[in-house]
């Protein structure tokens, strides 16, 4: 983006986003019978901030159901990654077996930032994702949530080079996965992933962004400039007064974005009530410009 654009582009974006997480959400029927005035007012929303948070006045849902409300945002190829169920949505939930157990979001640990599927092919880029509340915790289990075309507005006014550092394709490497194969055997689950934090989809030149801010099993390319960028970006997510939005889902509420950056925190279950979220990644982008 040349840098005329880039401030057309930056003074539109900051004059229409939002300040409060109440002013992303949208009241709908429920996620099988989305109307038209629903439709438009979550797209009018996700326009300005990438994301959008609904609340069921119906909070029946299922598998299904989320499928179905998601497809109305041309969202429909799904990601069908190690922990989903056959149709494709995962069920986010505390694991005590089993290949869930071996990963974070299938506990009540928190969660750090990151976009979801960071870690996949460059074909496998996840462009949005729809998170719909079943059941929220006990206690604990809030998100926090930032755009990412804020991230990247405040790193190229910082300094345009941490931009050229962060679309370098060998920017982030995400290791190679093993985990056990039936037998007991650890084996490679998945190859190992190099390509840059920012870049703009091939379709359409929206901006996607794919981030983690674990500090184990993943690998930063060496040099000042992305250190410098990564800092910056640590001290922006860290910055309770900078332009996030926290929120705890209760039931028959849910989130749909252009996978932004997001991250949970830890919680609690008791043994008649369990945290149940359903979670559908998509390879579409569900809005443009």
């Amino acid at each position: 983006m040349d840098h005329s654009s880039y401030l057309a582009w930056r003074e539109a974006r900051l004059d229409h986003h939002p300040h409060r997480a109440e002013e992303l959400m949208v009241e709908i029927g429920g996620l099988a019978d989305l109307g038209e005035t629903e439709k438009a007012a979550i797209l009018a929303i996700c326009r300005r901030s990438n994301m959008a948070i609904y609340r069921c006045c119906d909070d029946f849902s299922d598998r299904a159901a989320v499928r179905s409300f998601a497809a109305n945002f041309g969202l429909l190829r799904l990601d069908h990654h190690l922990c989903t169920n056959e149709d494709g949505v995962s069920e986010i939930s505390v694991a005590t077996a089993g290949v869930r157990s071996e990963y974070v979001p299938y506990s009540n640990n928190s969660l750090s930032w990151h976009t979801d599927g960071y870690y996949n092919a460059p074909d496998r880029q996840i462009r949005a994702i729809v998170l719909h509340c079943a059941n929220p915790a006990v206690s604990g289990g809030e998100s926090a949530l930032f755009d990412p075309e804020m991230a990247y507005i405040r790193l190229r006014d910082e300094n345009p080079a941490f931009i050229s550092a962060f679309e370098h394709p060998e920017c982030m490497i995400i290791p190679a996965n093993k985990g056990p194969d039936h037998a007991g055997v650890r084996v490679q689950i998945r190859p190992a992933i190099c390509g840059p934090v920012f870049s703009g989809d091939p379709r359409d030149g929206t901006l996607h962004m794919r981030y983690s801010a674990r500090k184990r099993n993943i690998h930063w390319r060496e040099d000042k400039t992305t250190t410098a960028a990564r800092d910056f970006l640590s001290e922006l997510l860290a910055d309770d007064s900078g332009p996030l939005f926290r929120y705890r889902l209760q039931k028959g509420e849910g989130l749909i974005c252009n996978n932004v950056l997001h991250k949970r925190t830890a919680f609690e279950d008791t043994p008649g009530h369990r945290r149940l979220l359903y979670r559908a990644r998509f390879y579409d982008r569900m809005v443009s410009g």
